[in-house]
C-alpha cells in the first residue's frame, strides 16, 4: 500500500500543477505544489527502509493454467537505494531549477518531472518479468512523447527511430528471458532471475545503458542542460541498473566463451567511455560517456558474480553524475558543494563506493582489473577537471534562488550520506582500500604529469604541426562509429528503404495502367499449370 500511496502522490501532484496551470498560471504555486510532492514521496521512500522487503500483488493472470505469475510490486535492499536515488534526484531538479522560474514553460517542465519520476518508480518496483515489460513500454512511451518537442535539428529526429528501436529490442530480450525463464522455473520473480534466463536479462539491461552495444542514444543540445532533461535522461537507467543488480550469481558460469567476450566488451566500453569523459568538451557535452562508464562498472559486477555489487556504481552514476550536471548555472562560491560529489565515486574506505570494489576487480586481479582502474582514475580525474573547469559567476539570481538552488544540491549529498551509512547489508564498509588508494595515486601522477609537462606537450605538438593530433582524431572518431554500430543501423535502414522501394516498384507495376496485361499473364501461367498437372501448393 505505500507504494500505491508514493505513486500516487506524484501523479497527483502532477496533475494539480497541470490543472492550476490550465486555470489560473502562477509559477509560485506551482513550484510550491511540485516540492511538496516531491518532498513527501522523498520522506516515504526513506521510511520504506524500516520495512524491507515489501511487496504489494496487483491482479492474477488468467487462465492461471496458463499463466504461472500475477502482477506485482516490490521494493527490497536491490531497488530501493535506485529508487531513493531517483526521487532525491526529481526533488534535486525542482530544487536547483527554480533559477528558471521565470520561464513560462517551467510549470509544465515540473509537471512533465514528476510524472517522469512516478513511471519510472512503477518500473523500478516492478517485481516480475510481466510487470517490467509493461513498465518499460509506459517509460519508453512518455520519454518518446517528451522527446518529440525538443527535437531541434533534423539530424536528431532521424536518430530518434534508432533510439527507440534499440529500447524495442531490449523489451524482445526481456520478453525472451521471461519466456527461457519460464521453460526452468514458472512464476519466476525478479528476484530470483534463473541462470539460463541471466543471459537474455542482462542483454536487455545492456541494451537500454548503452554497454552491450556501446551506443550514444542521443545528441546534446542546449534544450538538455537543464534539470528536467537531465531527469529525463538519468531516470530510464535506474530500472535497468536494477535489473543488473538482481541477476544471478552464476550468471554464465556455464559458457565460458561468451563470459569472456562480454567481459571484453564491458571493458572496452568502460575504457572508451572513461577516456572521452576526460577529455570531453564539457560536462555536458560528455554526459553520455559518465552513463556508459558507471553502467560498464556495474555490468563487469555482475559478469564477476557480484550483482549486488553494482549498486555502488550505479547510485554513484545517479547521484555524483547529477550534482555536476545540475551544477548551472555555475556560481564560484558554492563550487565546493559539485566537489562533495566525488564522494560517491571515488571509493575511498566508508564512502559510497567502497562496497562496490570487490565486484569490479572481481576475485583475482587480472589484466582486465587493471583496465577498470584506470577507467575509475579517468573518471575522476574528469570529474575534478569539470568541477574546477568552472569560472563563471552568477548574481543575477532572484532571492528565493539563492537559498533553494544550494539546497538542491545539498540534498544530493544528503543522500549520498545516508546510501553509505545504511543503504544496504554491508554498505559502510572499508572495501579494497588497496585499489582506491591505486586509483587515487593514478590520479595524482597523471595530473602531476600533465601540469609539469603541458608546456613540452603543447610544444611539441605545435612543432609536429598537429599530424599527431589530427591522426588520433581520425582514429578515435572511427573507433567510436564502428562501437557505436551506426553502421549497422545505417545498413539496416538501407535494406528497409530498398525493400520499400521494391515494394512500391511492384505495387505500381500491378496497380497501373498494365495491370491487367499481368493479371492475364498469371491466369494463363496457372491454367497451364493445373492443365499439365503439376501440383500447386
Amino acid at each position: 500500500m505505500p507504494i500505491l500511496v508514493i505513486l500516487a502522490l506524484l501523479l497527483v501532484s502532477s496533475a494539480a500543477i497541470a490543472i492550476s496551470d490550465a486555470v489560473k498560471p502562477k509559477v509560485s504555486r506551482s513550484w510550491i505544489i511540485a516540492l511538496v510532492g516531491a518532498a513527501i514521496s522523498w520522506l516515504g521512500v526513506l521510511l520504506l527502509r524500516l520495512y524491507l522487503p515489501t511487496d504489494l500483488s496487483l491482479f492474477t493472470w488468467q487462465p492461471e493454467s496458463l499463466f504461472h505469475t500475477q502482477l506485482f510490486l516490490e521494493i527490497n535492499y536491490d531497488n530501493w537505494p535506485y529508487a531513493l536515488s531517483l526521487v532525491t534526484l526529481c526533488m534535486a531538479v525542482i530544487f536547483t531549477d527554480s533559477t528558471r522560474s521565470f520561464l513560462p514553460s517551467s510549470p509544465k517542465a515540473w509537471a512533465n518531472s514528476l510524472a517522469l519520476t512516478a513511471v519510472n518508480l512503477l518500473a523500478l518496483f516492478a517485481g516480475d518479468p510481466n510487470m517490467l515489460i509493461f513498465a518499460w513500454v509506459l517509460v519508453d512511451t512518455l520519454e518518446f512523447i517528451s522527446t518529440l518537442p525538443s527535437r531541434q535539428s533534423n539530424h536528431s529526429a532521424a536518430r530518434l527511430p534508432t533510439v527507440f528501436g534499440v529500447r524495442m529490442l531490449s523489451t524482445l530480450a526481456l520478453a525472451a528471458g521471461t519466456v527461457s525463464g519460464w521453460m526452468v522455473e514458472p512464476g519466476f520473480t525478479l528476484s530470483a532471475i534463473p541462470s539460463q534466463a541471466g543471459i537474455f536479462f542482462l542483454l536487455a539491461a545492456g541494451l537500454r545503458l548503452g554497454v552491450l552495444p556501446l551506443n550514444l542514444p542521443f545528441l546534446q543540445s542546449a534544450e538538455e542542460k537543464n534539470g528536467p532533461a537531465l531527469l529525463l535522461r538519468l531516470s530510464p537507467v535506474a530500472s535497468s541498473l536494477a535489473v543488473i543488480a538482481r541477476l544471478p550469481a552464476n550468471l554464465l558460469a556455464n559458457q565460458p566463451v561468451w563470459l569472456t567476450l562480454f567481459k571484453v566488451l564491458t571493458t572496452v566500453a568502460a575504457l572508451y567511455a572513461a577516456g572521452m569523459w576526460l577529455t570531453g568538451k564539457s560536462q555536458h557535452d560528455s554526459r553520455p560517456y559518465w552513463i556508459i562508464a558507471l553502467a560498464a562498472f556495474a555490468t563487469m559486477c555482475a559478469l564477476n558474480g557480484a550483482a549486488p555489487a553494482s549498486r555502488t556504481w550505479g547510485t554513484a552514476l545517479l547521484l555524483s553524475g547529477s550534482m555536476l550536471f545540475l551544477f548551472d548555472p555555475p556560481i564560484r562560491r558554492i563550487r565546493f558543494l559539485p566537489i562533495l560529489g566525488i564522494l560517491g565515486i571515488i571509493g575511498l574506505p566508508y564512502t559510497l563506493a567502497a562496497s562496490g570494489w570487490e565486484g569490479l576487480m572481481g576475485t583475482h586481479f587480472t589484466f582486465g582489473s587493471a583496465l577498470m582502474l584506470l577507467a575509475h582514475t579517468m573518471l575522476v580525474l574528469g570529474y575534478l577537471r569539470y568541477t574546477f573547469e568552472i569560472t563563471g559567476t552568477v548574481t543575477g539570481l532572484e532571492r528565493h534562488a539563492r537559498i533553494t538552488y544550494p539546497l538542491g544540491l545539498i540534498l544530493v549529498v544528503q543522500t549520498i550520506v545516508i546510501l553509505t551509512l545504511g543503504g544496504w547489508l554491508g554498505s559502510l564498509t572499508p572495501g579494497l582500500w588497496v585499489a582506491s588508494l591505486a586509483s587515487l595515486l593514478m590520479a595524482g601522477l597523471i595530473a602531476f604529469f600533465y601540469f609539469w609537462q603541458s608546456a613540452q606537450i603543447s610544444a611539441l605538438i605545435q612543432k609536429q604541426n598537429f599530424r599527431f593530433y589530427r591522426l588520433g582524431s581520425i582514429l578515435i572518431k572511427g573507433f567510436q562509429n564502428i562501437l557505436s554500430l551506426q553502421w549497422l543501423y545505417q545498413s539496416v535502414n538501407w535494406i528497409f528503404r530498398q525493400a520499400a522501394v521494391v515494394g512500391f516498384t511492384i505495387s505500381t507495376i500491378i496497380e497501373g495502367e498494365g495491370g491487367i496485361l499481368w493479371s492475364l499473364v498469371f491466369l494463363v501461367i496457372l491454367i497451364t499449370l493445373f492443365l499439365a498437372g503439376v501440383p500447386t501448393p
